[in-house]
């Protein structure tokens, strides 16, 4: 095994024995049309007959990346990123986050004397997903109302849970969504482009945005980001939340509505004046993203119940976010110098446990 035969060390895991028992069986080609995945490859491990799954760091794609960039410094950057990432999936296993993909390992696989130029590969294993979320709405014909609805409430409790120990998930989309137990159960994957409140990220660039920029919310792309570290980031994690419902039911994001619904002049990409004096036109944008949401739900009811939750998920000014209580309580005890959490997910997880066992009932009668 060398060079000649695989372009990179993180190319060559399979039939490898790797630390603690486990054994790389097969690699995994990327899915067609995936966004993802381009700076890992993936296999399948075995241990004691259990499967698992292995995420390989490609540091090759990195090098593609930022040509002219000096090797050390790219090698530096990318094992902070692993190392940051470990620390958020060791903490979240410690704390049994179960709604959070579960890491069973991490560690290095060793190359030396076999001709690769980065003669080592850093590895996450974890529990085996069946698919992902985008991979299973694209490929399955009718997915059953009360499904995506649970779904939702399980991917709801993931981000509340990764809140309770101090880590923003800042990237929720389709491809993070991964599914288990015959795909009855849903949980969040890759804190890759997270951010934690006490452990700096590598990514993290004092109010960037982190995550996949196509689903951003409206503020950053119009340069704009709020100050307060809590704010933003809950935030965010309830915007791209909503936008995930939106997802689930018709396929789109809120942001690619929004990017359609927004007069031209004012979209972000053509725009170069303040997100101050852009916010009504995007306002504007997001009521018709909203109407154009409920038009393609036949079931109204159901229609209303969740533009009641993207409305106060997604709203452009992010400081408007929130169920309505929570902004009520929040500023009253702003008022007495205490400080709430308006961003909190808990009611809106108790609204999609009740639709999810509504939409059941409808489903068995």
């Amino acid at each position: 095994m060398n060079s000649q035969n695989f372009e990179i060390a993180a190319e060559a895991l399979l039939g490898k024995e790797l630390k603690n028992g486990w054994k790389v069986t097969k690699k995994l080609e990327r899915k067609l049309g995936s966004s993802g995945g381009y700076f890992s490859v993936c296999y399948l491990v075995e241990k004691d007959g259990y499967e698992a799954f292995l995420k390989a760091l490609n540091f090759k794609a990195f090098f593609e990346l930022s040509p002219g960039k000096k090797a050390i410094d790219i090698i530096q950057e990318q094992t902070a990123a692993y190392k940051f990432e470990v620390d958020l999936l060791q903490r979240c296993k410690n704390n049994k986050l179960s709604k959070v993909s579960l890491i069973l390992d991490e560690g290095e696989a060793s190359f030396e004397n076999e001709g690769f130029a980065i003669p080592y590969v850093p590895y996450l294993i974890f529990e085996k997903a069946g698919d992902d979320l985008r991979g299973f709405i694209n490929f399955t014909k009718h997915i059953e109302t009360a499904w995506k609805l649970k779904s939702l409430h399980n991917v709801a409790i993931g981000i509340k849970q990764l809140h309770s120990v101090n880590i923003a998930h800042q990237d929720l989309k389709p491809s993070n969504v991964l599914l288990y137990e015959d795909n009855l159960v849903s949980k969040i994957g890759d804190l890759g482009r997270s951010l934690c409140k006490d452990i700096l990220a590598p990514h993290d660039r004092g109010g960037n945005f982190t995550g996949d920029n196509s689903y951003a919310p409206p503020e950053f792309l119009y340069g704009y980001s709020n100050p307060d570290w809590e704010e933003r980031v809950k935030s965010t994690d309830l915007y791209l939340f909503g936008s995930m419902i939106i997802y689930y039911f018709i396929g789109v994001s809120m942001t690619s509505l929004l990017s359609k619904n927004i007069e031209e002049s004012f979209r972000w990409y053509i725009w170069t004046g303040s997100f101050v004096d852009v916010k009504d036109y995007l306002i504007n944008g997001y009521y018709k993203s909203l109407k154009e949401f409920e038009v393609a739900l036949d079931d109204k009811e159901l229609s209303r119940e969740l533009i009641q939750i993207i409305t106060y998920c997604c709203h452009p000014i992010p400081e408007l976010r929130g169920h309505p209580t929570n902004i009520r309580i929040a500023k009253n005890q702003e008022l007495r110098g205490n400080k709430l959490n308006q961003y909190d997910f808990q009611r809106l997880i108790s609204k999609l446990d009740i639709l999810a066992k509504k939409a059941q009932l409808k489903f068995v009668k």
